[in-house]
């Protein structure tokens, strides 16, 4: 006896007897709405004419009328003796697939859309930040899971949860746990030289959570913003989604090139900065540089968002003291994040705000988006940190991370060295590489990333100059071998 498919309900049907419409017409309408919504696929069995009629209390004659046009159409197809389906050659009308041209390279993006408008500004500087995370070879900013001591951190984890009826249960400080704020002072201090109070800090779900609370409470629409550029696409989306009027200034050896910005975008009141590790192209922004900058800032009463990006991995002398370290004028807001160097699914950051009145402004703002970040994660991480974990995991990585960027430097030159000019880099988790020949770097990048090699071309982060070909390569949680069968499918693909 064959299997009979169960009658799909059609609860989201909507017939309005006020209507001048006749009701065939709108159940014609309804149904045919709900293929290209998605709500009936290909092969879904339709109820009885008779059932129909009885549900939405109308003859049978209007749901004939309308399953004989549907019919006409192709969306719908009877089988004798086993009732009405959707038509199989439908094949799941998807919704409208339109191709859109990044604002910040050549290549183009296939976009899902059921509208034809176009999409707003922020959305497209953003890549693929919506979907689960590659982690394919060399996808950047990868942390080695392979080497985090989940041991330690699960034996932290049971001890908390062990005494999880001492923490407060209840709706804790939009402003973040306590005791990791107060973690956090010490580290801040040691390490990049930056003197706060745990009043001073805001716990964010990562460091695109700071952005769009930064872009909310300190830009008006149109208000200029300098951003470098190339450079990190999340900041630019969120400035823009709130109306900012993004000001690409390009870099130079010293990091954002403070001349042309001052000369082309003088009104400007912010300021996004990666000055330890320019992200991508990892240059250092020297001390008068930095004072300049900061001098700027007080002058023009204008924001400066140091985003501290990878600066704990540094592989050549101590890490750069921080740009916020430097700050007797209050104008800059310093942000940091455990994604990268712990794991990124924790999803904690921090924000280090130049007052206290300020701070508070920014827990309010938290606290109407999502109240507070998860209170055991944050109990979890700050024993990690206070039990000198979190110091000794930074030692070893930076170890690690050393001899896995050594390694690709190798590969790179043994397989692609007449294609390819490779340095190392002193900081940070990523290299530039640059293109030899006339091929062009964007096309190269979308190639590799269709063949399962993640990686990005320098132009699609940028928005507004050109550079000369160079792809951005990650090094880090990927194996030695892992990454040569990478850089061997790189080679077929520079070489076709």
């Amino acid at each position: 006896m064959s299997k009979i498919s169960p009658e799909i309900l059609l609860t989201f049907i909507h017939l309005e007897r006020t209507l001048k419409t006749p009701l065939y017409i709108q159940l014609y309408d309804e149904i045919k709405r709900g293929v290209f919504d998605g709500m009936l696929k290909h092969g879904d069995r339709m109820p009885s004419t008779r059932s129909l009629a009885a549900e939405f209390s109308i003859s049978r004659n209007c749901v004939l009328l309308a399953f004989e046009q549907l019919t006409l159409e192709g969306f719908l197809t009877s089988k004798t003796g086993d009732g009405t389906y959707v038509c199989e050659q439908l094949n799941e009308l998807k919704p409208v697939v339109r191709k859109l041209k990044k604002i910040l390279g050549t290549e183009e993006s296939t976009l899902i859309a059921t509208e034809t408008e176009e999409l707003p500004l922020h959305a497209k500087f953003v890549l693929n930040y919506i979907g689960q995370e590659a982690m394919l070879p060399f996808q950047p900013s990868i942390p080695s899971l392979a080497d985090f001591p989940f041991q330690i951190w699960a034996k932290i984890a049971a001890n908390v949860y062990r005494n999880i009826h001492k923490l407060h249960l209840g709706y804790d400080s939009a402003q973040g746990y306590l005791p990791l704020r107060e973690a956090l002072t010490d580290y801040l201090r040691i390490n990049r030289s930056i003197s706060c109070t745990a009043d001073h800090i805001v716990l964010v779900n990562g460091s695109s959570q700071a952005m769009h609370l930064i872009a909310e409470l300190l830009l008006k629409k149109e208000d200029q913003c300098w951003m470098e550029d190339p450079g990190f696409l999340r900041a630019k989306s969120a400035f823009a989604r709130f109306g900012a009027k993004i000001c690409p200034v390009p870099i130079s050896a010293s990091g954002m090139d403070l001349d042309y910005a001052i000369h082309h975008f003088p009104a400007a009141k912010l300021a996004y900065v990666t000055p330890s590790h320019q992200y991508p192209l990892g240059e250092t922004m020297p001390l008068m540089e930095r004072i300049k900058l900061l001098k700027r800032a007080a002058q023009q009463n204008m924001w400066v968002i140091e985003d501290d990006y990878e600066s704990e991995f540094r592989y050549v002398n101590r890490p750069i003291p921080a740009l916020k370290g430097l700050d007797t004028f209050g104008k800059v807001i310093y942000v940091g994040t455990f994604n990268k160097t712990l794991f990124p699914a924790l999803r904690i950051g921090y924000m280090v705000l130049p007052s206290v009145a300020l701070a508070q402004q920014f827990t309010i703002a938290k606290a109407v988006i999502d109240r507070q970040s998860p209170v055991i994660d944050q109990a979890i991480l700050t024993e990690f940190i206070l039990g000198g974990h979190y110091s000794r995991h930074l030692r070893r990585m930076r170890l690690v991370y050393r001899k896995a960027q050594e390694e690709l430097v190798a590969l790179l030159k043994q397989h692609l060295g007449d294609y390819l000019r490779v340095d190392t880099t002193d900081a940070g988790m990523h290299l530039a590489a640059w293109l030899l020949n006339d091929q062009e770097a964007t096309a190269v990048a979308c190639k590799a990333r269709a063949n399962g090699v993640f990686i990005y071309a320098v132009d699609e982060l940028s928005v507004a100059f050109k550079h000369p070909a160079a792809l951005i390569l990650g090094f880090t949680g990927f194996s030695r071998e892992l990454m040569e069968a990478a850089v061997l499918k790189l080679k077929i693909i520079l070489t076709d």
